[in-house]
């Protein structure tokens, strides 16, 4: 699998946490208008928690589409050249790349 489709394909599912947000968000809001129908007493002492309900929300959306785009467009520690030029030297030197012996036992 070529580098650029495995970053598409990780920045697809770490976006799946942008659709995981709206849903949370939806959720916090017809939590707090069913409980505002059933009590309106007492939607206004439950006002803040609907806040911080929404910003938990959305923040984990936020996050989850930092994490899409750094891995999109991050430079990524390892280019195709050196994953190349190493599989070129297991195939022309393969000893070079096996794992030294182990010591022998005294």
């Amino acid at each position: 699998m070529d580098l650029s489709s495995a970053q598409v394909i990780g920045a697809g599912l770490a976006a799946i946490g942008v659709g995981a947000a709206a849903t949370g968000v939806g959720n916090v809001f017809g939590s707090f208008l069913e409980g505002a129908l059933r009590n309106p007493s007492a939607a206004d002492g439950q006002q803040g928690r609907l806040f911080i309900g929404f910003a938990a929300a959305e923040l984990l959306g936020l996050i989850a589409f930092a994490v899409a785009m750094i891995i999109l467009y991050a430079p990524p520690a390892v280019t195709t050249a050196d994953v190349v030029a190493v599989e070129a030297a297991a195939v022309e030197a393969p000893a070079a790349v096996e794992a030294p012996a182990a010591a022998p036992a005294e």
